[in-house]
């Protein structure tokens, strides 16, 4: 994906990522190796090639509510990690970064004030 951002880029593309919910989809769907990212990748651009806009229209016709239930199971493959959080430290942060996340529309803000304030609380050793 990250290679695929360099020549898109110069085309005008905006740069993507497929993230951990995209990795946690095609695991919950059966993807167990590499290959899946590259078939469904082969797919779309000969989709492209082949189809033009009409491939777009096609894809279009996918009802939202169904983009909503693989969405829906992407998230629920990614819940088991919260088990991973020992501390209430972790969880109030974790707790802080969806609070920020729900309440404005660009996730780096979430991030990026749950990575300061982890940093505050683990150089400070405040307890919670």
């Amino acid at each position: 994906m990250g290679i695929a951002n360099l020549p898109a880029g110069l085309f005008g593309a905006v740069p993507m990522c497929h993230g951990t919910g995209g990795l946690a989809a095609h695991y919950r769907f059966g993807a167990r190796t590499g290959g899946a990212p590259i078939m469904i990748g082969i797919f779309f651009v000969i989709l492209a090639l082949v189809l033009g806009e009409l491939g777009l229209t096609i894809l279009t016709l996918i009802p939202n509510s169904v983009l909503g239930v693989l969405l829906v199971f992407a998230g629920l493959e990614l819940c088991p990690l919260v088990r991973s959080l020992q501390t209430n430290e972790e969880f109030f942060v974790a707790l802080l970064i969806a609070g920020i996340a729900l309440a404005v529309p660009n996730m780096a803000w979430a991030f990026g004030i749950g990575i300061v304030v982890d940093l505050f609380i683990r150089k400070t050793k405040t307890k919670i």
